[in-house]
């Protein structure tokens, strides 16, 4: 089915500076599908073809170790895409994307699409932009687990959902096991880290998923030790 581009690609960042009649130029070589919690929305080895976006819940990428574990590389909110690299190149995906809970996804044609960033160079300069943003952080992710400590690595995270919402009091925005993951440590360990941070007063925790920063100079200490 067709994607609603006022409620779909709207969200979409790359597209914001387009006009009605450019959205629904995108909007026609879009399609819209839905996920259940834990369905594949595409595996290691498969030709993609096309640039994925969020539109509702979240999505989880990551990739296989040598022993078969899962190793988080990030979490997708809506908004935000993947599988832009099948509009540069038609190699297989090297990783997995997998819905966490019910999710909708806007696909929209690889090779339409290339097409289209030909017209609209900008939006081509947006996805390099942010494939560049990502590289970064990934830069930054590997130097943390290989010389950062696990209390390092959560401080800098729990800054991190801070910024984002401007507030205190943040959310985990999904399961304590796929943070783990994605902070390359076990769930154990950060339960155990969440729960010393909190007997320092460092952060308060609250019901479910709830954290409450009280103090963020303490955080952004440990972020450098």
């Amino acid at each position: 089915m067709h994607c609603d581009h006022h409620g779909c690609l709207h969200v979409v960042p790359l597209f914001q500076n387009l006009d009605g009649e450019q959205m629904r130029t995108v909007d026609a070589i879009t399609r819209e599908h839905t996920y259940t919690d834990g369905q594949l929305i595409y595996y290691a080895g498969e030709s993609s073809g096309s640039l994925l976006v969020v539109h509702t819940g979240k999505v989880k990428i990551y990739r296989l170790d040598s022993e078969g574990e899962q190793q988080v590389i990030r979490i997708l909110s809506p908004g935000e895409f993947t599988g832009e690299l099948a509009l540069f190149s038609k190699e297989p995906v090297q990783d997995f994307a997998q819905a966490i809970g019910e999710c909708s996804l806007c696909m929209i044609d690889g090779e339409a699409m290339r097409s289209f960033l030909v017209t609209y160079p900008l939006i081509a300069l947006k996805i390099t932009q942010e494939l560049s943003r990502r590289l970064s952080q990934s830069d930054a992710n590997l130097h943390s687990v290989v010389k950062g400590t696990a209390e390092e690595r959560l401080a800098g995270y729990l800054l991190d959902l801070a910024q984002k919402s401007q507030k205190d009091t943040i959310y985990l925005p999904v399961a304590k096991g796929t943070i783990a993951s994605l902070l390359a440590m076990n769930q154990e360990t950060l339960s155990r880290r969440l729960k010393i941070l909190e007997e320092e007063g460092v952060i308060e925790l609250g019901k479910g998923r709830e954290i409450t920063i009280l103090d963020r100079d303490s955080l952004e200490i440990r972020t450098h030790q």
